[in-house]
């Protein structure tokens, strides 16, 4: 989803050589590429889907804590699974679905925005043959999406075929290697733009590995809190980053006259990001620990208002919900009852 606005300045690479467009003009290629709705979408996106996993993988280690068993690490997690009425609704493969075909979809929507990105320079222009310069980005962006949608596609493959354990989480951590690898390399202008995609990188390579030791410890939920730390990041960074190089303040200028009036990079508004970046890592370990100690409180007050329920009120033969949680048998009257959960999972195996 990449437009390009022009500053009226010839780009140049991260090494010095001319960027040109088709016609071989250096001014046709513009110093900001992208706009406002390419960085802020995907970060909501990103938001919506690390916050989806925070709740969900920690509802379940709660449960399982509570029942003494092991946590499991997933590569896609149920809508909030605390809602009775959403058990239903879980029972198909929704993140999956949505990964594999919302991967693709983006991939084409970002390569087709506006107009078609073509690759190539076509024959009437001045260097045909040659690749389009100002379009690699459009389709680095775009190319990001296809390891997520990999993953989606493998997750489904996964519920009909048996495949090596840890494979899902192993294939989600190479899509957050495929993203690593591009903002990594992407070739900027400025300082400031180089500076501000290197930091997003570090989100990417982070998920990459949080992911990978998932695969190798499934049974650690803290590193599932990693893999869902570092993709809220990545949401994060992607709105900072809209707002520094699309949003217009001054702060984030980078271009200005020195004493003797020749336009000058300016190398503050670029030494001030790594700071800024602190702070959206401060924040969102915040979140992430004010979610699971709302979650934990929050099935305790279901936990002890069931068990007080049932202490001032007749049984009638039916399972509390704080029989649910406990996904153990229980005896009574010389009938053992065996919790809905408990079936579920046995289904499940």
């Amino acid at each position: 989803m990449t437009q390009h606005t022009s500053t009226g300045m010839g780009a140049m690479s991260m090494g010095g050589a001319a960027m040109m467009d088709c016609k071989g003009d250096p001014d046709g290629v513009p110093e900001r590429q992208g706009n406002t709705q390419g960085h802020v979408l995907p970060g909501i996106i990103f938001l919506i889907w690390a916050t989806h996993w925070l709740i969900s993988a920690s509802w379940r280690h709660i449960m399982a804590q509570r029942s003494g068993r092991h946590y499991q690490a997933r590569s896609s997690e149920g809508l909030l699974p605390m809602i009775p009425a959403l058990n239903g609704f879980n029972r198909f493969p929704v993140e999956s679905l949505l990964k594999a075909i919302g991967g693709i979809l983006l991939f084409v929507l970002q390569i087709t925005y506006g107009s078609y990105k073509n690759l190539v320079c076509p024959a009437d222009e001045l260097r045909k043959g040659r690749l389009v310069t100002q379009h690699l980005n459009s389709w680095a962006h775009a190319s990001m999406n296809l390891g997520f949608s990999l993953s989606g596609f493998v997750d489904l493959l996964s519920a009909h075929s048996k495949l090596p354990q840890g494979t899902n989480l192993a294939v989600l951590s190479g899509a957050f290697l495929i993203e690593a690898m591009l903002f990594s390399m992407h070739e900027k202008n400025g300082h400031l733009d180089q500076t501000i995609h290197w930091l997003l990188a570090q989100t990417c390579w982070a998920g990459a590995i949080f992911a990978a030791l998932e695969a190798a410890f499934p049974e650690s939920f803290l590193l599932t809190v990693g893999r869902a730390g570092s993709m809220l990041l990545q949401g994060t960074w992607f709105c900072q980053t809209a707002a520094v190089l699309f949003g217009g303040s001054m702060i984030w200028n980078d271009t200005g006259m020195d004493m003797s009036g020749n336009m000058v990079e300016d190398e503050a508004p670029a030494m001030f990001l790594p700071m800024i970046f602190t702070y959206h890592m401060l924040l969102v370990t915040i979140f992430m620990v004010v979610v699971y100690a709302v979650l934990e409180s929050f099935s305790r007050r279901i936990t002890h208002g069931n068990v007080e329920a049932s202490n001032g009120s007749p049984s009638f033969g039916g399972f509390e919900t704080s029989r649910l949680l406990s996904e153990e048998p229980i005896t009574e009257h010389g009938v053992m009852m065996t919790p809905i959960t408990a079936v579920q999972y046995g289904l499940r195996k």
